[in-house]
Formats: structure tokens, sequence, C-alpha cells
């Protein structure tokens, strides 16, 4: 993993984000890319108030920006390539372009106030992103502090969906970077089924996990969410992987009413990889 985006918005929960990002980025030895993007305000009124120039704007940003980069990678000691962005523009459509553009790995985005998971990815930025663009984007929930990843849970909802190449290839290399333990966990409509998966795994014969330490586990019942959140908490895992499209877990997954369990609010990060 060579380049690594994180937009910021200047907030000390944005603060947070960009210091786990920093050292993942650290960690990895992975240059950043920091990006802020903000909107020119428009007029709305009898025009008597003088509106700030489209410059003035863009340099207080990008002072803003570099003060922000400065601080943080002073405190961390950070000497990896880092590239500052300022742009004016629509936050979703930029940061797809720019990670397009810049041929970038990873995008990591943050959740803010977990106690509200569910109604913030109803309609959050970080979905939006995760729809507009084609790299991996690691959400970050408010709150966390970077930790090794140890432990890694792959979290899908049909064994035989994980064969897609570039899907489990990236899973894969993850989880060979950090030497991590990967627990591939499938949630099942019942355990009657869990037979014919591990058949279905086991005759796939995949080479890919040939280097990593990995388990398979199932798990069944009316809550799956809290099964699922029970299950990081139990393994201690310090990362959440799954494949948004593929897996109708993930769209049921912050779409729970009761949040409080959720595996965020133990503060461990998900990792969404694309098909």
């Amino acid at each position: 993993m060579e380049t690594i985006l994180i937009p910021v918005d200047f907030s000390e929960k944005s603060k947070g984000i960009f210091e786990y990002g920093m050292q993942l980025a650290k960690e990895m030895n992975a240059a950043l890319i920091i990006l802020h993007v903000y909107n020119i305000p428009v007029s709305a009124g009898d025009g008597l108030v003088e509106m700030p120039s489209y410059l003035t704007i863009e340099e207080d940003n990008s002072a803003f920006l570099k003060e922000f980069e400065r601080e943080l990678s002073e405190k961390y000691a950070f000497t990896n390539p880092i590239e500052s962005l300022t742009i004016s523009g629509f936050l979703i459509e930029e940061i797809a372009e720019i990670a397009a553009e810049k041929k970038v790995d990873l995008i990591i985005m943050g959740i803010h106030e977990a106690g509200k998971l569910a109604e913030f990815f109803l309609g959050s930025t970080s979905i939006r992103v995760i729809k507009k663009t084609s790299c991996p984007i690691l959400i970050i929930p408010e709150g966390a502090v970077y930790r090794p990843i140890n432990t890694i849970v792959f979290a899908c909802s049909d064994i035989g969906e994980i064969i897609d190449t570039n899907a489990i290839n990236q899973v894969s290399k993850f989880t060979e970077f950090f030497n991590s333990k990967l627990l591939i966990l499938n949630a099942v409509e019942s355990f009657e089924k869990i037979d014919f998966q591990k058949t279905l795994f086991e005759s796939k014969n995949l080479t890919v996990f040939e280097n990593i330490d990995y388990s398979i586990h199932f798990l069944s019942g009316e809550n799956l969410i809290n099964n699922i959140n029970d299950f990081i908490e139990n393994n201690n895992a310090d990362l959440l992987i799954m494949i948004p499209k593929k897996h109708p877990l993930f769209s049921n997954l912050f779409q729970e009413s009761n949040t409080k369990k959720m595996a965020f609010h133990s503060h461990i990060p998900l990792l969404a990889i694309h098909e």
C-alpha cells in the first residue's frame, strides 16, 4: 500500500481520525494525501454584506490545512511524504476524483456520534464515498485509538462469495502485511446450512490463504448483528472487513435500531473492500 487519502475538516474529531491514519501510514510506510473540501459561500440577501473573495477563502483554508498537517506531523514524528490539497466543490465527488487521479490505495474516513450510528450510516458521507469509489475505505469510529492489527474478522453472509478474486486478494494482502490472524466469519440463516457451507469452502482450495493463519467460524440466530459484535469482542479483534455490495449483512449492520452493542462502540474500525 503506497498512498492513503484522508479527508479532514479541521474539527477535533477529524484530528482523531487523522491521528489514527497517520499512525497506520507510518506502520505501512505509505504516503499521505490530506484533502480539505470547502464550499464557496453564496450571498442570499440584498447584497449589502460583503462576501469574502474566492482567493481569500482558498488561502485561509490552505493555511489551516498546513497548520493541521504541521501540528500532527510533529506530534507523531511523521516523516513520510505528505501532500495537502485544498479544493472547493462537493465533498463526495472531490474525494472520488482525487482518489482516482492520485491512484489512492486506501481512503480513511470517520464516524461521528457513534451513539447515532444507524442514522449516520443511512445517509452518511462514508457510505456514499464507498459507492462512488473503487478503492478500500477504512471507517474509523469516534474515539478509536490506533493499535496493532493482530486479529481481523472477515464477515460474510455466504462463504462461497469470498472467492471473488479482487476482494479476497486484498483481504489476503492486508492480513499478510500485518501478519494478522484472520477469522472468517460466515453468517448463515440456520445451523442446518453450516455443513453445506463448510464443504463448499473446503472445495475451493483457496491457495490465497496458504500463508495466513486463518480459521472459519459460523454464526446463526435471530440477532446476527449482536452475535457478530459478541464474536468480535470475545476474540479481541482489531479490524472488521466486509464486502458491501455482496453482503446483505453490510446494509443490515447499519439499519439495526439497537446500536449500543454494535462493534463500533468497542472502537473497532471497518474496512470496506469492493468486489
